[in-house]
């Protein structure tokens, strides 16, 4: 077993290597990699830079003495707090409750393991889409209406129909 796992390793990372270092495309492939790597560290930075700002301006807010800015305003006050549209430093520090709720399970036994990482998960899902649970909800009729929209309201995109019409005509021209 440990044999097999040390010979699959190894022809990865030789493929890998070959993939890389390849004398024709590997420049162009490792100045791509390169590339994306410095796009996704300057939108870390920007996303950093946004959540650090929107904390400052609502740390005033609270010295200010503004309760309801934690939450997004005081119409942020009505309703569902499940709702989405969250504050940039709101999903950062509900993303950091759900990633901990989450690794919180992973050390429990099974039922406390299954709530808190559903809860958790739950939770940076929310942070990450920034959608209510209204929107989740109502995500299967969404996908169905695009999916007739997409294909037409017979389920499907029309080639079966095109193939028969073909079939038939030449059925019809060959007689």
């Amino acid at each position: 077993m440990n044999r097999t796992i040390a010979l699959l390793t190894g022809a990865g990372l030789g493929a890998g290597m070959m993939f890389f270092l390849d004398p024709k495309r590997g420049k162009q492939r490792r100045a791509m990699v390169r590339d994306k790597m410095i796009r996704m560290s300057h939108q870390i930075q920007d996303a950093r830079d946004t959540v650090v700002r929107d904390a400052r301006n609502r740390m005033r807010g609270l010295a200010a003495g503004d309760l309801s800015i934690l939450i997004g305003g005081k119409n942020a006050l009505r309703g569902n707090p499940l709702r989405g549209a969250w504050s940039p430093t709101g999903r950062a520090i509900l993303g950091a409750i759900g990633g901990a709720l989450f690794l919180s399970g992973l050390t429990r036994q099974a039922p406390t393991a299954c709530v808190l990482g559903t809860a958790g998960l739950g939770l940076m899902i929310e942070a990450a889409t920034n959608a209510g649970i209204e929107d989740i909800s109502q995500m299967p009729q969404k996908m169905a209406k695009l999916a007739t929209e997409t294909l037409g309201h017979d389920g499907h995109d029309g080639r079966q129909t095109r193939r028969q019409e073909r079939a038939s005509a030449q059925v019809g021209i060959g007689g």
